[in-house]
Protein backbone atom coordinates (compact mmCIF):
# COMPACT_ATOMS: atom_id res chain seq x y z
CA UNK A 1 0.00 0.00 0.00
CA UNK A 2 1.79 3.10 -0.98
CA UNK A 3 2.44 5.76 1.55
CA UNK A 4 0.67 9.23 1.39
CA UNK A 5 3.58 11.14 1.23
CA UNK A 6 2.44 13.88 3.91
CA UNK A 7 5.65 15.46 4.15
CA UNK A 8 5.56 16.87 0.56
CA UNK A 9 1.67 17.52 1.11
CA UNK A 10 2.53 19.48 3.46
CA UNK A 11 5.13 21.28 1.91
CA UNK A 12 2.95 22.11 -0.84
CA UNK A 13 -0.13 23.57 1.40
CA UNK A 14 2.29 25.44 3.25
CA UNK A 15 4.51 26.51 0.07
CA UNK A 16 3.01 25.94 -3.40
CA UNK A 17 -0.52 26.80 -2.67
CA UNK A 18 0.17 30.39 -1.53
CA UNK A 19 2.50 30.94 -4.47
CA UNK A 20 0.17 29.83 -7.00
CA UNK A 21 -2.33 31.85 -4.74
CA UNK A 22 -0.60 34.81 -5.06
CA UNK A 23 0.67 34.44 -8.78
CA UNK A 24 -2.83 34.01 -9.88
CA UNK A 25 -4.39 37.56 -7.99
CA UNK A 26 -1.00 39.14 -9.53
CA UNK A 27 -2.52 38.33 -12.66
CA UNK A 28 -6.44 38.79 -12.49
CA UNK A 29 -5.09 42.84 -10.75
CA UNK A 30 -3.23 43.72 -13.61
CA UNK A 31 -4.84 41.98 -16.83
CA UNK A 32 -8.50 41.12 -15.96
CA UNK A 33 -10.85 42.42 -17.97
CA UNK A 34 -12.58 44.88 -15.98
CA UNK A 35 -12.35 48.47 -16.35
CA UNK A 36 -12.46 49.64 -12.75
CA UNK A 37 -8.57 48.98 -11.48
CA UNK A 38 -9.74 48.45 -7.97
CA UNK A 39 -12.49 46.30 -9.05
CA UNK A 40 -9.43 44.57 -10.45
CA UNK A 41 -7.59 44.38 -7.33
CA UNK A 42 -10.00 43.26 -5.66
CA UNK A 43 -10.89 40.54 -7.74
CA UNK A 44 -7.56 39.80 -7.89
CA UNK A 45 -7.72 39.46 -4.03
CA UNK A 46 -10.99 37.32 -3.53
CA UNK A 47 -10.04 34.71 -6.49
CA UNK A 48 -6.60 34.35 -4.98
CA UNK A 49 -8.37 33.52 -1.58
CA UNK A 50 -10.84 31.35 -3.03
CA UNK A 51 -7.70 29.70 -4.78
CA UNK A 52 -5.97 29.34 -1.61
CA UNK A 53 -8.56 27.46 -0.04
CA UNK A 54 -8.80 24.95 -2.88
CA UNK A 55 -5.06 23.98 -3.10
CA UNK A 56 -5.24 23.70 0.45
CA UNK A 57 -7.46 21.07 0.69
CA UNK A 58 -6.44 19.95 -2.64
CA UNK A 59 -2.48 19.82 -1.61
CA UNK A 60 -3.33 17.00 1.18
CA UNK A 61 -6.63 15.38 0.59
CA UNK A 62 -6.97 14.09 -2.98
CA UNK A 63 -5.11 10.89 -3.96
CA UNK A 64 -5.07 9.45 -0.75
CA UNK A 65 -7.76 7.00 -1.51
CA UNK A 66 -5.21 4.47 -2.95
CA UNK A 67 -3.45 4.76 0.79
CA UNK A 68 -6.00 5.22 3.38
CA UNK A 69 -9.94 5.77 2.80
CA UNK A 70 -10.92 9.09 1.53
CA UNK A 71 -12.89 9.94 5.21
CA UNK A 72 -9.77 8.57 7.04
CA UNK A 73 -7.56 11.15 5.53
CA UNK A 74 -10.03 13.67 6.33
CA UNK A 75 -10.17 12.35 10.06
CA UNK A 76 -6.46 12.53 10.23
CA UNK A 77 -6.11 15.84 8.57
CA UNK A 78 -7.99 17.20 10.52
CA UNK A 79 -7.04 16.33 14.29
CA UNK A 80 -3.65 17.09 13.37
CA UNK A 81 -4.59 20.74 11.69
CA UNK A 82 -6.62 21.11 14.48
CA UNK A 83 -3.71 20.32 16.96
CA UNK A 84 -1.15 22.21 15.22
CA UNK A 85 -3.36 25.63 14.97
CA UNK A 86 -5.97 24.93 17.75
CA UNK A 87 -4.71 27.08 20.64
CA UNK A 88 -4.16 30.00 18.77
CA UNK A 89 -7.55 29.35 17.49
CA UNK A 90 -9.25 29.60 21.15
CA UNK A 91 -7.15 32.44 21.59
CA UNK A 92 -8.43 34.39 18.74
CA UNK A 93 -12.06 33.04 18.67
CA UNK A 94 -12.85 33.38 22.60
CA UNK A 95 -11.78 37.77 22.39
CA UNK A 96 -13.86 37.56 19.40
CA UNK A 97 -17.09 37.12 21.82
CA UNK A 98 -15.57 40.23 23.36
CA UNK A 99 -14.89 42.12 19.81
CA UNK A 100 -18.06 41.69 18.43
CA UNK A 101 -19.93 42.48 21.70
CA UNK A 102 -17.68 45.50 21.80
CA UNK A 103 -20.88 48.09 22.46
CA UNK A 104 -22.11 45.62 25.60
CA UNK A 105 -18.68 45.49 27.22
CA UNK A 106 -18.01 49.32 27.10
CA UNK A 107 -21.47 49.86 28.55
CA UNK A 108 -20.98 47.36 30.92
CA UNK A 109 -17.51 48.56 31.71
CA UNK A 110 -18.29 52.40 32.03
CA UNK A 111 -21.48 52.68 34.23
CA UNK A 112 -20.83 56.85 34.43
CA UNK A 113 -21.56 56.62 30.77
CA UNK A 114 -25.00 54.81 30.87
CA UNK A 115 -27.71 56.96 30.23
CA UNK A 116 -31.23 56.70 28.88
CA UNK A 117 -31.90 57.50 24.96
CA UNK A 118 -31.76 61.14 23.79
CA UNK A 119 -35.49 62.09 22.88
CA UNK A 120 -33.81 64.63 20.39
CA UNK A 121 -29.87 65.81 19.41
CA UNK A 122 -29.15 69.86 19.34
CA UNK A 123 -26.70 69.55 16.89
CA UNK A 124 -26.14 73.34 16.85
CA UNK A 125 -25.58 73.47 20.84
CA UNK A 126 -22.78 70.67 20.25
CA UNK A 127 -20.84 72.68 16.97
CA UNK A 128 -21.22 75.46 19.31
CA UNK A 129 -19.35 73.74 22.26
CA UNK A 130 -16.86 72.55 20.14
CA UNK A 131 -16.12 75.93 18.22
CA UNK A 132 -15.49 77.07 21.73
CA UNK A 133 -13.38 74.78 23.14
CA UNK A 134 -11.00 74.16 20.14
CA UNK A 135 -10.81 78.01 18.96
CA UNK A 136 -13.51 78.55 17.01
CA UNK A 137 -11.88 75.65 14.43
CA UNK A 138 -13.41 75.51 10.31
CA UNK A 139 -13.21 71.86 10.63
CA UNK A 140 -14.98 70.03 13.25
CA UNK A 141 -16.24 66.00 13.44
CA UNK A 142 -19.55 65.81 15.82
CA UNK A 143 -19.87 61.70 16.11
CA UNK A 144 -23.82 61.49 16.98
CA UNK A 145 -24.77 58.63 20.11
CA UNK A 146 -24.32 55.09 18.28
CA UNK A 147 -25.77 51.91 19.28
CA UNK A 148 -24.97 52.32 23.19
CA UNK A 149 -23.08 55.47 23.46
CA UNK A 150 -25.67 57.00 24.49
CA UNK A 151 -23.15 60.84 24.17
CA UNK A 152 -21.94 62.31 21.70
CA UNK A 153 -18.21 63.30 20.98
CA UNK A 154 -16.71 66.56 19.10
CA UNK A 155 -13.52 66.63 17.93
CA UNK A 156 -11.42 68.67 15.37
CA UNK A 157 -11.84 66.80 11.96
CA UNK A 158 -8.96 64.70 11.22
CA UNK A 159 -7.68 64.83 14.99
CA UNK A 160 -7.67 62.86 17.97
CA UNK A 161 -6.09 62.47 21.52
CA UNK A 162 -3.06 61.78 19.64
CA UNK A 163 -2.93 64.67 17.53
CA UNK A 164 -3.99 67.46 19.93
CA UNK A 165 -6.48 68.41 22.21
CA UNK A 166 -8.60 66.18 23.79
CA UNK A 167 -12.22 64.94 22.40
CA UNK A 168 -14.95 66.64 23.93
CA UNK A 169 -17.60 64.10 25.47
CA UNK A 170 -21.04 65.84 25.98
CA UNK A 171 -24.57 65.18 26.66
CA UNK A 172 -26.53 65.21 22.93
CA UNK A 173 -29.60 66.82 23.75
CA UNK A 174 -27.84 69.78 25.89
CA UNK A 175 -24.07 70.13 25.14
CA UNK A 176 -23.13 69.74 28.71
CA UNK A 177 -19.69 68.13 29.50
CA UNK A 178 -19.96 64.39 30.36
CA UNK A 179 -17.60 62.78 33.10
CA UNK A 180 -14.09 61.06 31.60
CA UNK A 181 -14.05 57.55 31.92
CA UNK A 182 -11.04 55.25 33.13
CA UNK A 183 -10.94 51.67 31.85
CA UNK A 184 -9.29 49.14 29.00
CA UNK A 185 -10.76 46.00 29.17
CA UNK A 186 -12.90 46.19 26.46
CA UNK A 187 -9.74 47.72 24.40
CA UNK A 188 -7.44 45.01 25.77
CA UNK A 189 -9.82 42.10 24.74
CA UNK A 190 -10.24 43.70 21.24
CA UNK A 191 -6.83 44.43 20.46
CA UNK A 192 -5.80 41.01 21.32
CA UNK A 193 -8.51 39.91 18.58
CA UNK A 194 -7.50 41.98 15.92
CA UNK A 195 -3.58 41.88 16.19
CA UNK A 196 -2.95 39.53 18.81
CA UNK A 197 -0.71 43.10 20.58
CA UNK A 198 1.59 42.47 17.69
CA UNK A 199 0.57 45.32 15.52
CA UNK A 200 -0.10 44.93 11.61
CA UNK A 201 1.85 41.91 11.39
CA UNK A 202 -0.31 40.04 14.15
CA UNK A 203 -3.50 41.63 12.11
CA UNK A 204 -1.62 39.65 9.11
CA UNK A 205 -1.26 36.18 11.55
CA UNK A 206 -4.71 36.58 13.23
CA UNK A 207 -6.45 36.69 9.53
CA UNK A 208 -4.46 33.82 8.30
CA UNK A 209 -6.04 31.80 10.80
CA UNK A 210 -9.21 32.55 8.81
CA UNK A 211 -8.26 29.79 6.61
CA UNK A 212 -7.61 27.32 9.46
CA UNK A 213 -10.60 27.94 10.80
CA UNK A 214 -12.62 27.43 7.64
CA UNK A 215 -10.08 23.89 7.11
CA UNK A 216 -11.32 23.10 9.73
CA UNK A 217 -15.24 23.12 9.81
CA UNK A 218 -15.42 22.41 6.40
CA UNK A 219 -13.35 18.55 7.28
CA UNK A 220 -15.14 18.24 10.42
CA UNK A 221 -18.37 18.74 8.44
CA UNK A 222 -16.83 16.25 5.75
CA UNK A 223 -16.22 13.44 8.59
CA UNK A 224 -19.12 13.63 10.45
CA UNK A 225 -21.02 10.23 10.52
CA UNK A 226 -24.18 10.43 8.10
CA UNK A 227 -26.28 8.49 10.23
CA UNK A 228 -29.63 10.81 11.32
CA UNK A 229 -29.20 9.26 14.66
CA UNK A 230 -26.18 11.73 15.62
CA UNK A 231 -27.45 14.88 14.62
CA UNK A 232 -28.84 15.42 17.88
CA UNK A 233 -26.87 12.91 20.04
CA UNK A 234 -25.31 14.61 22.93
CA UNK A 235 -24.92 11.82 25.66
CA UNK A 236 -24.90 13.84 28.98
CA UNK A 237 -24.53 10.66 31.33
CA UNK A 238 -21.17 9.52 29.52
CA UNK A 239 -17.80 9.62 30.37
CA UNK A 240 -15.65 12.63 29.73
CA UNK A 241 -14.44 11.81 26.62
CA UNK A 242 -17.82 11.00 24.59
CA UNK A 243 -19.14 13.94 25.81
CA UNK A 244 -16.90 16.24 24.75
CA UNK A 245 -16.50 14.10 21.29
CA UNK A 246 -20.31 14.48 20.70
CA UNK A 247 -20.35 18.47 22.02
CA UNK A 248 -17.70 18.83 19.43
CA UNK A 249 -19.72 16.96 16.80
CA UNK A 250 -23.01 18.85 17.41
CA UNK A 251 -21.32 22.34 17.51
CA UNK A 252 -19.44 21.93 14.34
CA UNK A 253 -22.31 20.55 12.54
CA UNK A 254 -25.15 22.59 13.35
CA UNK A 255 -23.29 26.17 13.86
CA UNK A 256 -21.20 25.33 10.59
CA UNK A 257 -23.13 27.79 7.95
CA UNK A 258 -22.15 30.92 10.97
CA UNK A 259 -18.71 29.84 11.44
CA UNK A 260 -16.98 29.83 7.48
CA UNK A 261 -19.03 32.98 7.82
CA UNK A 262 -16.86 34.09 10.33
CA UNK A 263 -13.90 32.44 9.09
CA UNK A 264 -14.17 33.39 5.53
CA UNK A 265 -14.49 36.97 6.64
CA UNK A 266 -12.08 37.34 8.94
CA UNK A 267 -9.37 36.13 6.52
CA UNK A 268 -9.59 39.39 5.13
CA UNK A 269 -9.29 41.30 7.79
CA UNK A 270 -5.55 41.53 7.62
CA UNK A 271 -4.84 40.17 4.35
CA UNK A 272 -7.41 42.74 2.45
CA UNK A 273 -5.56 45.48 3.78
CA UNK A 274 -2.00 43.57 2.74
CA UNK A 275 -3.58 42.83 -0.28
CA UNK A 276 -4.69 46.44 -1.40
CA UNK A 277 -0.81 47.34 -0.24
CA UNK A 278 0.94 44.64 -2.48
CA UNK A 279 -1.76 44.68 -5.30
CA UNK A 280 -1.50 48.06 -5.91
CA UNK A 281 1.33 48.44 -8.06
CA UNK A 282 -0.13 45.65 -10.49
CA UNK A 283 -3.47 47.21 -10.84
CA UNK A 284 -2.40 51.13 -10.65
CA UNK A 285 1.47 50.54 -12.00
CA UNK A 286 1.37 54.27 -13.01
CA UNK A 287 1.12 55.61 -8.84
CA UNK A 288 0.26 52.49 -6.68
CA UNK A 289 -1.15 55.42 -4.03
CA UNK A 290 -4.10 56.44 -6.58
CA UNK A 291 -6.05 52.79 -4.75
CA UNK A 292 -6.01 54.27 -1.30
CA UNK A 293 -7.35 57.02 -2.90
CA UNK A 294 -9.92 55.61 -4.99
CA UNK A 295 -11.05 53.07 -2.07
CA UNK A 296 -11.50 56.44 0.14
CA UNK A 297 -12.86 58.29 -2.90
CA UNK A 298 -12.95 61.32 0.10
CA UNK A 299 -14.41 64.11 -1.42
CA UNK A 300 -12.98 67.23 -1.22
CA UNK A 301 -14.61 71.05 -1.75
CA UNK A 302 -12.51 74.08 -1.64
CA UNK A 303 -12.62 76.95 0.44
CA UNK A 304 -13.68 80.21 -1.74
CA UNK A 305 -12.47 82.97 0.76
CA UNK A 306 -15.92 84.54 1.36
CA UNK A 307 -17.88 85.05 4.59
CA UNK A 308 -21.38 83.66 4.11
CA UNK A 309 -23.95 83.05 6.46
CA UNK A 310 -24.34 79.13 7.70
CA UNK A 311 -27.11 76.56 7.56
CA UNK A 312 -28.20 75.11 11.17
CA UNK A 313 -27.17 71.77 11.59
CA UNK A 314 -30.55 70.72 13.38
CA UNK A 315 -32.41 71.56 10.01
CA UNK A 316 -30.28 70.19 7.72
CA UNK A 317 -30.39 66.96 9.72
CA UNK A 318 -33.62 66.86 9.85
CA UNK A 319 -34.23 67.84 6.41
CA UNK A 320 -31.99 65.30 5.45
CA UNK A 321 -33.87 62.29 7.54
CA UNK A 322 -36.97 63.37 5.74
CA UNK A 323 -35.20 62.87 2.78
CA UNK A 324 -33.24 59.38 3.48
CA UNK A 325 -35.76 57.94 6.31
CA UNK A 326 -33.42 54.26 6.49
CA UNK A 327 -30.01 56.15 6.60
CA UNK A 328 -28.62 56.45 10.26
CA UNK A 329 -26.29 59.28 10.20
CA UNK A 330 -23.48 58.14 12.75
CA UNK A 331 -21.18 61.27 12.37
CA UNK A 332 -21.02 64.71 11.12
CA UNK A 333 -17.88 66.11 9.73
CA UNK A 334 -18.17 70.25 9.38
CA UNK A 335 -15.19 71.79 6.80
CA UNK A 336 -14.56 75.73 6.51
CA UNK A 337 -17.17 77.08 9.01
CA UNK A 338 -17.85 80.43 7.45
CA UNK A 339 -17.14 80.05 4.46
CA UNK A 340 -19.09 80.22 0.99
CA UNK A 341 -18.20 77.11 0.66
CA UNK A 342 -18.77 75.42 3.44
CA UNK A 343 -20.28 71.79 3.64
CA UNK A 344 -21.11 68.99 5.76
CA UNK A 345 -20.41 65.45 5.34
CA UNK A 346 -22.95 63.51 7.37
CA UNK A 347 -21.63 59.90 7.08
CA UNK A 348 -23.48 56.45 8.39
CA UNK A 349 -25.01 53.75 6.51
CA UNK A 350 -28.45 52.61 5.64
CA UNK A 351 -30.83 49.67 7.18
CA UNK A 352 -29.33 46.35 6.28
CA UNK A 353 -26.60 47.72 4.21
CA UNK A 354 -23.50 45.89 3.93
CA UNK A 355 -21.13 49.10 4.66
CA UNK A 356 -19.85 51.19 6.84
CA UNK A 357 -19.56 55.35 7.26
CA UNK A 358 -16.46 55.01 5.89
CA UNK A 359 -18.09 54.41 2.13
CA UNK A 360 -21.63 56.22 3.08
CA UNK A 361 -21.88 59.97 2.87
CA UNK A 362 -23.77 63.03 2.05
CA UNK A 363 -21.84 65.84 1.51
CA UNK A 364 -24.23 69.40 1.83
CA UNK A 365 -23.41 72.67 1.47
CA UNK A 366 -24.12 74.96 4.38
CA UNK A 367 -24.69 78.14 2.95
CA UNK A 368 -27.78 77.05 1.65
CA UNK A 369 -28.49 72.88 2.46
CA UNK A 370 -28.20 71.93 -1.05
CA UNK A 371 -26.63 68.58 -1.47
CA UNK A 372 -23.46 68.47 -3.57
CA UNK A 373 -22.70 64.66 -3.96
CA UNK A 374 -23.42 61.49 -2.61
CA UNK A 375 -20.57 58.56 -1.96
CA UNK A 376 -22.13 54.72 -1.46
CA UNK A 377 -20.76 51.51 -2.16
CA UNK A 378 -23.48 50.84 -4.55
CA UNK A 379 -21.49 53.07 -6.75
CA UNK A 380 -18.41 50.72 -7.04
CA UNK A 381 -17.84 47.52 -8.74
CA UNK A 382 -19.16 44.10 -7.48
CA UNK A 383 -15.60 43.37 -5.97
CA UNK A 384 -15.28 46.17 -4.72
CA UNK A 385 -18.72 46.12 -3.14
CA UNK A 386 -17.71 42.63 -1.77
CA UNK A 387 -14.88 43.76 0.09
CA UNK A 388 -16.49 46.97 1.71
CA UNK A 389 -19.27 44.38 3.13
CA UNK A 390 -16.75 42.04 5.12
CA UNK A 391 -16.23 44.04 8.03
CA UNK A 392 -20.28 44.49 8.81
CA UNK A 393 -20.75 40.45 8.04
CA UNK A 394 -17.32 40.15 10.16
CA UNK A 395 -18.48 41.64 13.08
CA UNK A 396 -22.02 41.32 12.76
CA UNK A 397 -23.47 45.03 12.29
CA UNK A 398 -26.07 44.02 9.52
CA UNK A 399 -28.74 43.27 12.02
CA UNK A 400 -28.30 45.48 15.27
CA UNK A 401 -27.92 43.59 18.49
CA UNK A 402 -29.30 40.36 17.48
CA UNK A 403 -26.26 39.72 14.94
CA UNK A 404 -23.68 40.75 17.79
CA UNK A 405 -25.24 38.39 20.11
CA UNK A 406 -25.44 35.50 17.09
CA UNK A 407 -22.05 36.21 16.38
CA UNK A 408 -20.04 35.75 19.95
CA UNK A 409 -22.48 32.55 20.45
CA UNK A 410 -20.88 31.37 17.12
CA UNK A 411 -17.56 33.01 18.32
CA UNK A 412 -17.58 31.14 21.85
CA UNK A 413 -18.87 28.00 20.00
CA UNK A 414 -15.39 28.22 17.84
CA UNK A 415 -13.49 28.81 20.94
CA UNK A 416 -14.89 25.13 22.57
CA UNK A 417 -14.52 23.78 19.40
CA UNK A 418 -11.26 24.98 19.68
CA UNK A 419 -9.96 23.76 23.05
CA UNK A 420 -12.45 20.03 22.85
CA UNK A 421 -10.64 19.09 19.85
CA UNK A 422 -7.50 19.92 20.83
CA UNK A 423 -8.11 17.77 24.37
CA UNK A 424 -9.60 15.10 22.35
CA UNK A 425 -6.54 14.46 20.11
CA UNK A 426 -4.06 15.09 23.26
CA UNK A 427 -6.42 12.07 25.18
CA UNK A 428 -6.44 9.99 22.44
CA UNK A 429 -3.04 9.69 22.15
CA UNK A 430 -1.95 9.69 25.40
CA UNK A 431 -0.54 6.79 26.80
CA UNK A 432 0.93 5.51 29.95
CA UNK A 433 4.47 5.08 28.27
CA UNK A 434 4.14 8.70 27.06
CA UNK A 435 1.81 10.88 28.74
CA UNK A 436 2.16 13.80 26.67
CA UNK A 437 2.50 15.94 29.96
CA UNK A 438 3.67 18.91 28.30
CA UNK A 439 1.36 19.21 24.84
CA UNK A 440 -1.28 18.80 27.85
CA UNK A 441 -0.28 21.48 29.81
CA UNK A 442 0.64 23.73 27.43
CA UNK A 443 -2.93 23.50 26.35
CA UNK A 444 -4.29 24.14 29.55
CA UNK A 445 -2.03 27.35 30.45
CA UNK A 446 -3.17 28.41 26.73
CA UNK A 447 -7.16 27.64 26.90
CA UNK A 448 -7.94 27.77 31.05
CA UNK A 449 -5.31 30.44 31.45
CA UNK A 450 -6.71 32.77 29.20
CA UNK A 451 -10.28 32.31 30.32
CA UNK A 452 -9.05 32.38 33.81
CA UNK A 453 -7.36 35.71 33.18
CA UNK A 454 -10.74 36.94 31.36
CA UNK A 455 -12.94 35.91 34.65
CA UNK A 456 -10.50 37.68 36.79
CA UNK A 457 -10.11 41.36 34.31
CA UNK A 458 -13.92 41.33 34.31
CA UNK A 459 -13.60 40.84 38.11
CA UNK A 460 -11.58 43.82 38.69
CA UNK A 461 -13.44 46.00 36.22
CA UNK A 462 -16.70 45.36 38.24
CA UNK A 463 -14.84 45.86 41.55
CA UNK A 464 -13.65 49.37 40.79
CA UNK A 465 -15.44 52.45 40.13
CA UNK A 466 -14.55 53.94 36.38
CA UNK A 467 -13.55 57.24 38.03
CA UNK A 468 -10.13 55.36 39.08
CA UNK A 469 -7.70 57.15 36.78
CA UNK A 470 -5.08 53.86 38.07
CA UNK A 471 -7.95 51.90 36.58
CA UNK A 472 -6.44 50.86 32.90
CA UNK A 473 -3.33 49.86 34.51
CA UNK A 474 -4.59 47.76 37.10
CA UNK A 475 -6.96 45.85 34.25
CA UNK A 476 -3.61 45.34 32.23
CA UNK A 477 -1.51 43.94 35.37
CA UNK A 478 -4.61 41.73 36.29
CA UNK A 479 -4.84 40.22 33.26
CA UNK A 480 -1.38 39.50 32.06
CA UNK A 481 -0.43 38.71 35.41
CA UNK A 482 -3.51 36.23 35.88
CA UNK A 483 -2.47 34.24 32.34
CA UNK A 484 1.08 33.99 33.15
CA UNK A 485 0.47 32.83 36.98
CA UNK A 486 -1.95 30.47 35.55
CA UNK A 487 -0.09 29.20 32.61
CA UNK A 488 3.15 28.60 35.42
CA UNK A 489 0.73 26.76 37.86
CA UNK A 490 -0.66 24.47 34.93
CA UNK A 491 3.46 24.01 33.90
CA UNK A 492 4.60 22.81 37.35
CA UNK A 493 4.71 19.26 37.61
CA UNK A 494 1.13 17.34 39.16
CA UNK A 495 -2.25 16.51 38.95
CA UNK A 496 -3.49 18.75 35.89
CA UNK A 497 -6.68 17.04 36.21
CA UNK A 498 -7.32 18.64 39.54
CA UNK A 499 -5.65 22.18 38.52
CA UNK A 500 -7.95 22.23 35.93
CA UNK A 501 -10.69 21.51 38.21
CA UNK A 502 -9.92 24.53 40.61
CA UNK A 503 -9.29 26.88 37.12
CA UNK A 504 -12.65 26.18 36.18
CA UNK A 505 -14.37 26.70 39.40
CA UNK A 506 -12.39 29.50 40.27
CA UNK A 507 -13.41 31.25 36.97
CA UNK A 508 -17.13 30.52 37.99
CA UNK A 509 -17.22 32.24 40.76
CA UNK A 510 -15.46 35.15 39.82
CA UNK A 511 -17.46 35.75 36.70
CA UNK A 512 -20.66 35.69 39.39
CA UNK A 513 -18.75 37.77 41.74
CA UNK A 514 -18.51 40.60 38.30
CA UNK A 515 -22.03 39.77 37.74
CA UNK A 516 -22.94 40.48 41.43
CA UNK A 517 -21.11 43.76 41.76
CA UNK A 518 -22.63 45.03 38.95
CA UNK A 519 -25.75 44.36 39.86
CA UNK A 520 -25.24 45.85 43.16
CA UNK A 521 -24.33 49.15 41.32
CA UNK A 522 -27.50 49.10 39.17
CA UNK A 523 -29.69 48.90 42.31
CA UNK A 524 -31.85 52.83 42.32
CA UNK A 525 -30.45 53.90 39.05
CA UNK A 526 -33.24 53.85 35.94
CA UNK A 527 -33.98 50.32 34.29
CA UNK A 528 -34.42 52.14 30.77
CA UNK A 529 -30.08 52.75 30.92
CA UNK A 530 -29.31 49.66 32.99
CA UNK A 531 -31.45 47.51 30.53
CA UNK A 532 -28.31 46.57 28.33
CA UNK A 533 -25.95 46.18 31.14
CA UNK A 534 -28.61 43.32 33.12
CA UNK A 535 -28.43 41.61 29.58
CA UNK A 536 -24.13 41.55 29.79
CA UNK A 537 -24.83 40.17 33.80
CA UNK A 538 -27.13 38.17 32.41
CA UNK A 539 -24.64 36.27 30.06
CA UNK A 540 -21.88 36.49 32.74
CA UNK A 541 -24.08 34.28 34.90
CA UNK A 542 -24.43 31.83 32.32
CA UNK A 543 -21.11 31.37 31.38
CA UNK A 544 -20.40 30.92 35.35
CA UNK A 545 -22.70 27.89 35.52
CA UNK A 546 -21.36 26.05 32.25
CA UNK A 547 -17.73 26.45 33.81
CA UNK A 548 -18.92 25.54 37.22
CA UNK A 549 -20.15 22.66 34.82
CA UNK A 550 -17.23 21.79 33.70
CA UNK A 551 -15.22 21.76 36.56
CA UNK A 552 -18.11 18.69 37.91
CA UNK A 553 -17.34 16.81 34.95
CA UNK A 554 -13.32 17.81 35.27
CA UNK A 555 -13.90 16.57 38.84
CA UNK A 556 -16.34 13.03 38.28
CA UNK A 557 -14.23 12.40 34.73
CA UNK A 558 -10.57 13.40 35.96
CA UNK A 559 -8.35 13.42 32.06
Amino acid sequence: MPAPHWPLRTVLAVLAAPAAAIGLAIAIARWAPLDDALDRLYAGMFIGVLAQLLLLGGSLLPGTRAALPMRRAVAVTHAWAGMIVGLVLFVVCLTGVFAVLKQEVRYWEMPSERKALVPRLDLDALLHAGRARFGNAASLTIQLPDGLRRHAIVAPAGGGPAAGPSPLLLRADDASPMPAPHGGATDLLVTLHNTLHAGFPGRVVVSLFGFALAFMVVGGVANHPRQASGLLRLRIGADTRTLALDAHKLLGLWLSPLLLLIAVTGIFSGVGALATVNLAPHAFPNDPRQALQALMDNAAFPALGQPAAMHGLNALVDRHRQAHPRFQVESIAIRHWGDAQAYATLRGHGAGQLSTGVFERFHYRLRDGALLRHDSAAQRGPWTQAFIAIQPLHFAQYSGSASRWLHAAGGLAAALLAASGTWLWLRRRATPQRPLAWPRRATQGVCLGLTLSCCVLLAVTSLTPDTLPARPALQVWAFWGSWLAAAAGFAWPGHGSRRATAALRLAGLLLWLAALASLARQVGRPLAAELPALAFDLLLILAGALSWRLARFSFRHPS
